[in-house]
């Protein structure tokens, strides 16, 4: 349209743009929707409103600290520009925050409940995000109360029979917290000697790891750390067996919860690469109720970092993996690359909320997308399946083929949500499309945190009359079915049954469509 094509229909006054007709036309409005918060005059445009605030003359009449209808605290007898004495609310204070941005309602319209948890989730770093607080606050709880009995066990080898409570037992280990979360490790199974520790290799091996990927850094703006012996101690002292062992539970029993991709009872840590431990250590000391912890982990996480897109299968050609691939061990390759995609996906959510942040940036901007080219797509989606798995003669080599595929596909499920996270949140460009979604839909929890191949399976045949494993449905399959046209009572309830996971991954698919 030619400028000033948009008339106003009531002064006949030409504008140039429609917004500019749109803003003209609340002059002849007699709403004011825009309110001075010193002296409570309307406007009709918030704009003027605000050229107005700044020399507001009842502004300096204000008593200390009175809040604005904006986000922002006005100092009493303030002479400066109004910008430039903001104090923001803390992020946390969600009633001041519903306050600021809900518009008043008549008392006879009831409020929906505030996303309390989503406000939480988007405004408070570190892994303590993915839970509320009061979830935090009850594992932390259970896991000393199972120390504690441990440890008050162990006390009572040693000691005559008595009768004895907690409270005797914190009296025991002494009133500073330190000594007590000190002494408390002493629940943890451990060696009769440090030097027959079975952890002690694994201490060897992170230290090693970690020394060699600080000591050859090429990017220095990845690794700030220069291996010095006092660092060398810190690494030492930080990865000890006694830690390693407080910490790996901390892990299972805060942080696995959110992300059970590993199938624990299966899990050895002698054979598991010791940079996966690396990570996982790491992730458990940022949830420890010992705040010295997570100061002490937060440390080692560039290293970590660097030293898991060092691995093998991150600095090979994604085109020649196959080649390789088959010259290998079949059982063995799947392993390893598993355990790398594995530890990729947990170092790039630690460093997503621990992370600095140039780590924060690293990982969105090309650290996840080498997770998705170069191990995620290179493994081949489709080879996530169990549509080969014989149900019918049960044994330990079956229960671990079927684990073995079974993480495989959550992996892949949770790099897939992790992608849809980052697109979400920060307006990434999606690296992941549903149609390439071809692994199985994730068996039940309670199939694959089995603890025997014998239970494993009595859970699988009270599953195998579900659509999604009868037909062994893939991601994208599945919501190829749910965008049909008509669903029956039947596949309704079917769908209703797939489980949380299956369900989240569902409808986040859905989200992602075109």
């Amino acid at each position: 349209m030619a400028p000033g094509q948009w008339q106003c229909n009531v002064c006949l006054a030409r504008l140039s743009r429609l917004e500019h007709l749109r803003r003209h036309l609340r002059s002849h409005d007699k709403k004011r929707p825009f309110e001075c918060c010193f002296c409570r005059k309307l406007f009709t445009r918030k704009d003027v409103m605000k050229r107005h605030e700044r020399g507001c003359k009842f502004k300096v009449n204000l008593p200390v600290q009175q809040t604005c209808t904006d986000d922002k605290t006005i100092p009493a007898h303030g002479t400066g520009d109004i910008d430039d004495h903001l104090v923001f609310p803390s992020s946390l204070d969600f009633t001041a925050l519903d306050w600021l941005y809900t518009p008043q309602t008549p008392s006879s319209i009831e409020v929906a409940e505030r996303l309390e948890y989503l406000a939480y989730f988007t405004s408070v770093r570190g892994m303590v995000a993915f839970l509320d607080r009061k979830t935090l606050e009850q594992r932390q709880n259970l896991v000393l109360d199972h120390t504690v009995h441990a440890c008050a066990q162990g006390l009572r080898e040693q000691k005559p029979p008595r009768e004895s409570s907690y409270l005797d037992l914190l009296h025991d280990l002494g009133s500073s917290t330190d000594d007590f979360f000190n002494t408390i490790e002493l629940g943890f199974p451990r060696a009769a000697s440090e030097e027959s520790d079975p952890f002690l290799p694994i201490t060897e091996k992170i230290v090693q790891l970690l020394r060699s990927v600080i000591s050859k850094k090429q990017d220095t703006h990845v690794i700030e750390l220069n291996w010095t012996p006092a660092v060398n101690e810190k690494c030492s002292h930080f990865f000890v067996p006694q830690n390693i062992r407080r910490f790996l539970e901390y892990f299972w029993s805060l942080w696995y919860p959110n992300c059970p991709i590993v199938h624990r009872p299966l899990f050895d840590p002698q054979t598991a690469q010791p940079t996966l431990i690396c990570v996982m250590v790491i992730i458990g000391a940022c949830l420890s109720p010992r705040d010295d912890d997570a100061r002490n982990a937060r440390m080692w996480m560039d290293s970590a970092e660097e030293l898991v897109f060092s691995n093998t299968y991150h600095r090979e050609n994604p085109g020649n993996s196959m080649e390789s691939a088959v010259a290998e061990d079949t059982n063995e390759w799947t392993k390893e690359r598993l355990e790398c995609i594995q530890m990729t996906y947990l170092v790039c959510s630690l460093q997503k909320r621990e992370g600095c942040t140039d780590a924060q940036a690293r990982i969105r901007r090309h650290r996840h997308a080498m997770m998705v080219t170069q191990l995620a797509r290179t493994i081949r989606f489709e080879s996530a399946t169990h549509e080969v798995l014989n149900t019918d003669y049960p044994s330990d080599t079956w229960w671990r083929d079927f684990i073995a595929q079974e993480e495989l596909i959550r992996t892949l499920t949770y790099v897939f949500l992790f992608d849809a996270a980052l697109t979400i949140f920060h307006n990434s460009p999606p690296r992941m499309v549903v149609s390439e979604l071809k692994m199985d839909l994730a068996c039940p929890e309670a199939c694959f945190q089995a603890e025997s191949a014998e239970e494993c399976s009595a859970r699988l045949t009270e599953w195998k009359e579900c659509i999604a494993w009868s037909e062994r449905l893939s991601v994208s399959n599945m919501l190829r079915k749910i965008c049909q046209r008509d669903l029956d009572d039947w596949q309704a309830h079917e769908l209703a049954n797939m489980g949380t996971l299956n369900l989240f991954t569902t409808v986040q698919c859905t989200l992602s469509l075109p």
